[in-house]
């Protein structure tokens, strides 16, 4: 996830369609764990991308990334994993679209999944983009979409479920912006929901984001979909922290609520009680700088898992208090930010926050697989 990559956003994007080849690699197998938390098979996944599949950008530096990146190594381990997992060749599909920047064409493709649902009035679309250099931003998003994917493989679902892994969001949200470019009308309005899953381990909080920001009528609007998942995660024995519980808390205490790592929160910020500085970013909702942005401009409600700390200040500029920042440590990383660092590794995430990887997997793991097994179909949809 680039927060500063928004210029990018208007690329131009053309769409074609082809099916998956083969690729070898392990088979992943079920992990056994307590239904719809698969954190065991996304900390062997994150492991195996923070050892082996460290670069996987598409572009570096405007350039095709150089032979030896790990961004075609990265594309045929997903479908090898797919494939192992029971998945027919029919049910995964790479998507291929054009894109430029600084004047050369590249071609990015996504990995598409579907499962059909009994019922295929409704889809529920999950996403997490494999590109990118860092393990946070999105080693972690990958690891657990293809932990949730490859375990869930074989399962009937009530409704088709999606699972998209997004090439090119480090250069403008392209990959998301494709996939939304070739959805039918009809599939538009007939998905209930997408989540995005980005920068999970890193940040001090795991938040849940959701919602249309209207600064006209000072609102944040079609909440839904955040309100299921929030829901959903209270059921789960979870304690929630929902936009009512926070907003004030930060003006009340000048600090954020405790962190727990049985706990699900959001952006703090709102119309009455805005962030000390930079106060753009109302509560419940978030930036468009994640592959939600397509889907949310396409009028499709999204969920979206981070993990995140928005009461750092940071280095004190333009990202304070927006959520950039992961810890308010600003002795760690830069300034208290690792995505779009050096500090993003295996190592750092080890060495600086043991057992934060896979504790924010257990909270964000069983949620979405709640979204994708017991979708609400009252939830609107871009109806």
């Amino acid at each position: 996830m680039k927060k500063k990559l928004l210029a990018l956003f208007l690329a131009a994007v053309m769409v074609l369609g082809i099916n998956a080849c083969a690729a070898p690699g392990s088979a992943a197998g079920k992990n056994g764990q307590t239904p719809g938390d698969f954190t065991k098979l996304a900390m062997t996944y994150l492991t195996y991308i923070g050892k082996n599949l460290k670069d996987r950008d598409i572009v570096a530096d405007g350039v095709k990334a150089p032979k030896g990146s790990a961004h075609i190594a990265t594309r045929k381990w997903i479908i090898s994993e797919l494939k192992n997992a029971g998945y027919k060749p029919e049910q995964i599909a790479k998507k291929e679209f054009l894109f430029q920047e600084n004047g050369k064409h590249f071609t990015g493709k996504n990995i598409v999944v579907k499962i059909p649902g009994t019922n295929s009035d409704h889809t529920v679309i999950a996403g997490a983009h494999y590109d990118g250099g860092g393990l946070g931003d999105n080693g972690s998003g990958l690891a657990l979409l293809l932990a949730t994917a490859v375990s869930m493989a074989g399962e009937t679902l009530p409704y088709d479920t999606v699972f998209i892994f997004f090439d090119a969001e480090e250069n403008g949200l392209i990959g998301s912006q494709a996939y939304v470019s070739t959805m039918h009308l009809k599939n538009i309005r007939n998905t209930l929901y997408m989540v995005n899953l980005d920068s999970l381990v890193f940040g001090d909080y795991c938040n849940l984001y959701g919602g249309v920001q209207n600064n006209l009528k000072r609102k944040v609007t079609k909440t839904d979909a955040y309100n299921l998942a929030m829901k959903k995660a209270a059921a789960l024995g979870m304690k929630t922290y929902p936009t009512k519980k926070l907003d004030g808390y930060y003006a009340k205490h000048n600090a954020g609520p405790p962190v727990d790592e049985n706990a699900v929160y959001t952006n703090p910020w709102t119309y009455d009680n805005p962030a000390p500085k930079n106060a753009d970013y109302m509560s419940p909702s978030t930036g468009d700088w994640g592959d939600h942005a397509p889907f949310k401009a396409a009028g499709i409600p999204y969920v979206y898992m981070e993990a995140t700390n928005w009461y750092a200040k940071g280095d004190g500029g333009g990202d304070a208090y927006t959520g950039y920042f992961e810890t308010l440590d600003r002795s760690l990383g830069e300034n208290g930010m690792f995505m779009n660092t050096k500090y993003d590794t295996l190592k750092n995430l080890n060495k600086l926050f043991p057992g934060r990887a896979e504790a924010h997997f257990h909270v964000f793991s069983p949620i979405l697989t709640s979204l994708l097994r017991n979708p609400d179909s009252r939830a609107p949809s871009a109806r």
